[in-house]
């Protein structure tokens, strides 16, 4: 796929839960598509941190729907980098994580990309799109990245990155 790469890395995210909660939201521009490369997500522990006893998370890449509200601007260039230092700034018009604030107002749609993983210190994933079978965000689409715990954990924190090409 040509065009400008970008990688957006969220700051860390608290997540205690059970609930499909979402820890991250991009809204593609009017004008111009994302197509999501990779993906990657790590559980990371906070001080005081307890994981449950054979606990999973299921992580979702999501179509998503709603008004957004609340979140934590991730901004370029400290957490928006394009690839090739030359190019201009991303085009999407929004992008948030739950660091500061829950993100609310969406309503989960259909999954794009689900992974799950074991609920403890240090798991993570990474998956790298096979080129032409990128996820597809269309102009002014939404999409949102969700947790599902099957238990809640303590002090858990939870960090992201997406790699998308405009």
């Amino acid at each position: 796929m040509a065009g400008r790469v970008y990688t957006a890395t969220t700051n860390l995210v608290a997540y205690t839960g059970t609930s499909a909660t979402p820890i991250f939201y991009a809204a593609a521009a009017s004008t111009m598509t994302m197509d999501i490369q990779a993906i990657r997500i790590g559980i990371y522990s906070g001080g005081g941190v307890s994981y449950p006893s054979n606990g999973s998370v299921l992580c979702q890449l999501a179509r998503v729907t709603g008004t957004v509200g609340g979140g934590t601007s991730i901004t370029s260039p400290t957490r928006i980098a394009p690839h090739n230092s030359s190019d201009i700034a991303s085009n999407v018009s929004a992008m948030l994580d739950a660091s500061g604030a829950a993100i609310t107002g969406l309503t989960q749609g259909v999954n794009l990309w689900q992974q799950s993983l074991p609920f403890t210190a240090g798991a993570n994933w990474a998956e790298w799109v096979t080129p032409g079978d990128e996820w597809r965000v269309p102009a002014s689409g939404l999409i949102g990245l969700y947790l599902t715990a099957s238990s809640a954990g303590t002090a858990t924190d939870f960090a992201a990155e997406i790699v998308w090409v405009e």
